[in-house]
């Protein structure tokens, strides 16, 4: 036998192998998602929701790291490493292994049809579209450009006064694909009037605009307060306490009691947003005592209103805050997507049934679900699967939110790994807030802006905030994606899994 002969049979040896252990992990997988879908079984109620669900199942179902091994190997016989593989994971194992077995000159299993890998992106591409429109000659991502009632008729520094319709025509012709009104301002007629509007533009201007409603949801702030009117500096204690009455140190109560529940030694909390962080170091059934940790300089006050955020808790909350009705009302009406953030199944069941107790018969807009919190982001593959199994579902990365909760260190970890989810699940990401914000409001912009932008190319869509400069940042916005977009594709994971997901 001569050496490239035996080199060849070495070769058909080593793919044998490959087959045989790539052959035992898809049955592996099969077993696992099996296992998954029939949890998820019950919350699967739209047909056209559950090839989602099941690729999803496929890639929660490999263990953190099972495909990690093969990609060198892989690469060595010039196959797919299945690295891009999350739209279509179970097909791309199948190709893969008839080329092994091609290769080693076994029985030649048949290919998957071509369909078959089209399939989960068409399916994205149509709900991207969906959601935040669609146009040609623009970028991938789509932008989404903020409305504030306040600002919307305020003009750039020397500029012009406009109207809200004007406004609205030079916003959608400089290419913002999808618009999100800002409740921070006006009220339901204001907002009802603002969406109407917007719809009435676009329709003149020959365009789909969708337009976006944020719920601002449940959230915990300080209640009420007693004593230590100064500022608080690293070593100083403070205390949460169920009932407020007089201590050796200030005690505040909290406006969610499932905070106060969720709170326990070890347990972080961050007081506006962050400019005061503590750790609880005792814990009693009435009260509980917290050293600060990080602080500004000058220290940091302590006043009621200041909203509240734990870390290494994970507070059972209720689907909607009290200030959420009248804004979820004009949503039902008027809005395409609907914002919210929910942090458990058990909450997004809630959610619907609150939906259904307002508007019975739907339709009901799309659900983005905005992920910023730790116990949203751990939850996250059950909350698509218990939303997209009701009605369209995406999801919207709260970026400064998220950065506060697991540190700015892993925010780009984090990030990834929901665009990898999101795309198995084959689910639009929204990429928000905080984009280009010094351009947006001051027109100028910083080189680190410039970078941010560029990275934000694998989401379905990003969001731009209100300011006298939006238009012009929309343009800027546009360019840097399209650029950006000509050199890299969306997402390429490295596989390597991630236990918190694992089926």
């Amino acid at each position: 036998m001569s050496l490239h002969e035996r080199e060849m049979e070495e070769r058909k040896a080593q793919a044998t192998g490959l087959s045989t252990a790539l052959t035992g992990l898809r049955m592996a997988m099969d077993e696992r998602a099996q296992g998954q879908m029939d949890l998820w079984d019950d919350w699967i109620k739209r047909p056209e929701f559950y090839p989602s669900a099941r690729n999803l199942a496929d890639y929660l179902s490999l263990a953190p790291g099972e495909l990690a091994p093969f990609e060198a190997p892989f690469a060595s016989f010039g196959i797919s490493s299945l690295n891009r593989a999350e739209p279509h994971l179970r097909a791309s194992i199948d190709a893969v292994l008839a080329s092994l077995a091609l290769i080693s000159g076994q029985a030649v299993a048949d290919y998957p049809p071509v369909e078959v890998f089209a399939a989960g992106p068409a399916r994205l591409a149509a709900r991207r579209g969906q959601m935040f429109g669609a146009r040609r000659h623009a970028p991938h991502a789509r932008i989404m450009a903020s409305l504030g009632i306040n600002c919307i008729t305020t003009p750039p520094e020397g500029g012009e006064p406009r109207t809200a319709e004007s406004y609205l025509r030079h916003l959608i012709g400089a290419g913002a694909d999808a618009l999100r009104i800002d409740l921070s301002s006006g009220g339901p007629e204001d907002w009802s009037g603002l969406a109407q509007m917007a719809r009435e533009v676009a329709q003149d201007l020959g365009r789909r605009v969708p337009v976006q409603i944020d719920l601002a949801g449940p959230h915990c702030r300080v209640a009420r307060m007693i004593g230590g009117h100064g500022r608080l500096r690293i070593g100083d204690r403070f205390e949460v306490v169920e009932k407020l009455v007089k201590g050796d140190v200030p005690r505040i109560t909290l406006s969610q009691p499932a905070h106060w529940e969720a709170l326990a030694e070890g347990c972080v909390i961050r007081i506006n947003g962050g400019k005061l962080q503590g750790e609880v170091v005792r814990s009693g059934p009435d009260r509980v005592r917290v050293e600060v940790t990080a602080t500004p300089p000058r220290g940091a006050r302590l006043k009621p209103g200041m909203p509240v955020s734990l870390a290494g808790a994970e507070p059972e909350l209720p689907p909607l805050g009290p200030e959420d009705l009248p804004a979820l009302e004009v949503a039902l009406r008027h809005a395409d997507n609907l914002s919210v953030s929910l942090q458990t199944p058990k909450a997004v069941q809630a959610f619907f049934a609150e939906l259904e107790r307002l508007q019975p018969e739907g339709p009901w807009p799309v659900i983005i679900l905005r992920i910023e919190t730790a116990q949203a982001w751990h939850n996250l593959p059950d909350l698509i699967v218990a939303t997209g199994g009701r009605c369209g579902v995406g999801v919207m990365i709260s970026r400064p939110e998220l950065a506060l909760e697991l540190g700015y260190a892993r925010l780009s970890e984090v990030q990834d790994t929901i665009f990898w989810l999101c795309r198995a699940a084959e689910v639009p990401v929204l990429w928000a807030p905080g984009l280009m914000e010094r351009l947006v409001q001051e027109g100028r912009q910083s080189r680190a802006e410039w970078n941010e932008a560029a990275l934000s190319h694998p989401a379905d869509c990003v969001m731009l905030e209100h300011g006298p400069h939006t238009i012009r940042a929309i343009g800027e916005m546009s360019e840097v994606l399209l650029r950006a977009e000509r050199f890299m594709t969306r997402t390429s994971a490295r596989l390597g899994g991630f236990v918190r997901w694992s089926a």
